[in-house]
């Protein structure tokens, strides 16, 4: 452990660095989204180390509706039924390609995210894998200490956004995005804002945009060792008739080990569901979460 902290602190470059006294943040003076983002930096320095990018969770969900519309449409020979208790987990992971592009300034990302729904507990069907989600992307990214309203713009990028369930029709889904996301902070409270324009194919999806939108936002708000945060999408557009809201709960255990908590009520948990209402609880444990 001595050794890890040497190591992160030369690869911040803070190691002689003289004490000052702390703002407002975190007991070191930096802010939650500060220590993610030299995390971010000090990992991506190091040889065969992975950078999260979303939360890497794994947990035990239950969802009392479970669509098995478009499987049982896509084999009418088949009973398809769905538990409503089912394993969910995420990885998510981001790779820098460059830095300084522009200046001092313009860094090059590429992320990979996999989301996937296991029907662990379904013996009747040999415990499917229900869905899984693919999402590749890249982007642009600038540093902002840009004040808005009170708030500090750290992060300002561009990018793009492909995501796909990887399946034959008539149940596959994908759609691509352009999008922005402009990343706000203050304190121990962070939130992004994160528009899209659908680009191209919508294979299976064709109407996508009236329950997916075109904006996202974030929050996050971090005290002790506890994180908590929400999204938004979709409200406005739909008058609020097709909105999704997300709350996540990321809290200590023991050590490094965290437990996690999400509660979604909305549309697009996962693609085969964009267009179906989800109800859906789950508990489990947190690698990383968005601090």
């Amino acid at each position: 452990a001595e050794i890890r902290e040497a190591c992160l602190l030369e690869v911040r470059g803070v190691e002689d660095a003289p004490d000052e006294p702390s703002p407002a943040g975190t007991p070191d003076g930096d802010t939650p989204l500060d220590d993610r983002l030299e995390g971010i930096k000090a990992t991506q320095e190091l040889d065969y180390v992975i950078t999260p990018y979303k939360p890497n969770y794994l947990m035990v969900g239950y969802n009392p509706n479970p669509n098995n519309a478009p499987f049982q449409e896509a084999f009418p020979d088949e009973n398809i039924d769905f538990k409503a208790a089912e394993v969910k987990f995420q990885i998510s992971f981001m790779f820098p390609v460059a830095h300084n592009i522009f200046g001092n300034d313009g860094s090059l990302y590429v992320a990979y995210t996999n989301r996937s729904f296991w029907q662990l507990f379904n013996d009747e069907l040999s415990s499917p894998f229900r869905e899984t989600n693919h999402e590749p992307e890249v982007w642009l990214q600038f540093s902002r200490k840009t004040k808005v309203l009170g708030l500090t713009c750290r992060l300002a990028a561009f990018g793009f956004n492909h995501q796909s369930n990887g399946r034959n029709e008539p149940i596959s889904r994908s759609w691509n995005r352009l999008f922005a996301r402009f990343i706000f902070e203050k304190g121990s409270f962070a939130f992004s804002v994160k528009p899209w324009i659908i680009v191209g194919s919508r294979d299976g999806n064709p109407d996508i945009r009236d329950f997916m939108g075109n904006i996202e936002v974030r929050g996050a708000y971090k005290f002790n060792r506890h994180t908590i945060s929400m999204m938004l999408r979709n409200n406005l557009q739909s008058g609020f008739s097709n909105g999704t809201f997300e709350v996540d709960w990321s809290f200590p255990i023991y050590r490094r080990v965290r437990g996690y908590a999400q509660y979604f009520n909305g549309y697009g948990e996962s693609l085969i569901d964009y267009n179906v209402h989800t109800n859906a609880l789950g508990v489990g444990l947190a690698f990383t979460d968005y601090f």
